[in-house]
């Protein structure tokens, strides 16, 4: 269930991702790799090679770059951290 409760946030944040306009192209892409090493781990894989931020400090450092122009993917950053949290990641 909490599994879930994940993919389900990363999903909610893609979809933000793709509404989102005047998104720079690297915070884009940043959050992408994100929410790929973040699915990668929910799915029993390890971190991407030479990654060694934890997924919660790069989520939080997401949360705060984007809340100000971008409230609705922040908010989408902050559930999948809630979600991670549930989780113990």
């Amino acid at each position: 269930m909490d599994k879930q409760r994940v993919l389900d946030a990363l999903n909610t944040l893609r979809a933000e991702l793709a509404d989102a306009t005047g998104l720079d192209e690297s915070s884009r892409a940043n959050l992408e790799r994100v929410t790929e090493a973040i699915e990668r781990q929910v799915h029993g894989g390890a971190s991407a090679e030479g990654d060694d931020d934890p997924l919660s400090g790069r989520l939080q450092d997401a949360a705060q770059e984007f809340g100000a122009e971008h409230p609705q993917i922040a908010g989408a950053v902050n559930q999948v951290a809630a979600a991670l949290a549930n989780l113990g990641i």
